[in-house]
């Protein structure tokens, strides 16, 4: 059975195309820098070197037709050997567990747009195009929530008049799901212990970031909420801001509801203190040669990411793992230290040496970077969000349930 798995961003596309038989990437690509100048389409089978195709790509239609042209002509005869095509997006709102597309499931979808606004819209478009182009296939949605589905509402609850609960159902839902998920397994496979057997913090840190408690395989509280801004501050997302200063700014520089939600969805976070980049790296580097902003924004960063990790270490009572996962968190050696700095006490101790070249990889998934004394084992892990996607797909159209 092969299964197409889709990530639709505002400018790309990425895919994966498996061999759901042994789990096998038969082939993974990305277009990139859709309606825009220099779009490209880079792929690669298993084993194989990127190819790179620089062409013209209008819209997300044509970057489909694109993916799908290569596909055909690569590893698939034609698309009728396609039997499923997951859709990742972001939040499922009524819809917990991986669902086939529907009318009303793309609604629900279309409802939750104003909680990630910055994902879904292009991820309703990109669910339209392959309905046409692939009627053939089971078509599911795979939420980034479903992970966080065991969050109790004790975890879940704002502190708003009741009825928002109850009745609207506004509640901590987490994202980031699969790449926590996958992690943890993956990170009680390199310790030799069944996961049900572990408590664990894991910290998904890329442009996107969250931090999320699991105990014995259940994620128990996370540090993204209802919608995608809560928690860390991110690339352009501001992470927690006192609410109470989000109306005093609409009015002090006569900002519109919308005008605000693109401030902190896309102004914020690293770029938005940094004034440089978006982009970890370049602000690291910005930092070591001396711009004072950008180190603010390095440190404000770490220093939110270990203040997590301490309120999900309160939670779990105590942890046997941390995991770092992400472009970031498996990248920077930097933010992990500085993230650790001063917790030997808590049972976090990192080793230099082993930090400085803990970096994860798809053929060395799993680096340990902790102490020998470390009271807690230390992880740096190569997400892959995809085959947990590609998973939840078949036990949506009833073929993996045994999984």
């Amino acid at each position: 059975m092969k299964v197409l798995v889709i990530n639709s961003g505002s400018s790309s596309l990425k895919y994966t195309l498996f061999d759901m038989a042994d789990e096998s990437v038969l082939r993974s690509g990305t277009v990139d820098r859709i309606g825009l100048d220099g779009s490209s389409h880079s792929f690669s089978d298993f084993g194989r070197d990127d190819e790179v195709r620089q062409t013209p790509i209008a819209g997300h239609g044509e970057a489909l037709d694109e993916v799908l042209s290569t596909l055909v002509h690569g590893p698939l005869g034609s698309l009728e050997d396609l039997a499923a095509v997951a859709h990742r997006v972001g939040h499922g709102g009524k819809y917990w567990q991986a669902v086939r597309i529907t009318p009303d499931v793309i609604a629900e979808i279309g409802r939750m747009t104003p909680m990630v606004p910055l994902h879904h819209p292009a991820m309703i478009r990109e669910i339209e195009e392959c309905l046409v182009r692939m009627p053939h296939a089971a078509h599911v949605a795979v939420f980034d929530t479903w992970f966080h589905r065991t969050i109790p509402d004790v975890a879940a609850i704002y502190g708003l008049p009741y009825r928002y609960f109850s009745e609207k159902g506004y509640r901590r839902t987490g994202f980031h799901g699969n790449s926590h998920a996958y992690v943890a397994e993956l990170a009680a496979r390199f310790l030799g212990r069944p996961l049900d057997d572990l408590r664990m913090i894991t910290c998904h840190l890329g442009n996107g970031a969250s931090v999320c408690a699991i105990d014995r395989g259940r994620s128990i509280d996370t540090s993204l909420g209802m919608t995608a801004l809560e928690g860390l501050m991110m690339g352009t997302r501001c992470g927690d801001v006192d609410p109470g200063l989000i109306p005093i700014i609409m009015a002090e520089d006569g900002l519109s509801s919308d005008r605000m939600t693109e401030l902190m969805f896309r102004e914020s976070g690293l770029l938005g203190i940094s004034g440089v980049s978006r982009d970890m790296r370049e602000v690291e580097s910005a930092a070591l040669r001396g711009n004072e902003r950008a180190a603010l924004a390095l440190d404000a960063f770490c220093y939110k990411v270990k203040r997590y990790i301490g309120s999900m270490l309160m939670v779990l009572g105590g942890c046997e793992a941390l995991v770092f996962t992400g472009g970031i968190g498996t990248n920077s050696a930097t933010v992990r230290r500085k993230a650790l700095h001063g917790t030997a006490g808590l049972g976090f101790e990192i080793d230099e040496t082993r930090n400085a070249t803990g970096k994860a990889t798809d053929h060395d998934p799993v680096k340990e970077v902790s102490a020998a004394s470390s009271g807690v084992r230390i992880l740096v892990a190569q997400t892959f969000e995809e085959i947990m996607m590609a998973r939840q797909c078949l036990k949506a159209i009833g073929e993996g349930a045994g999984r």
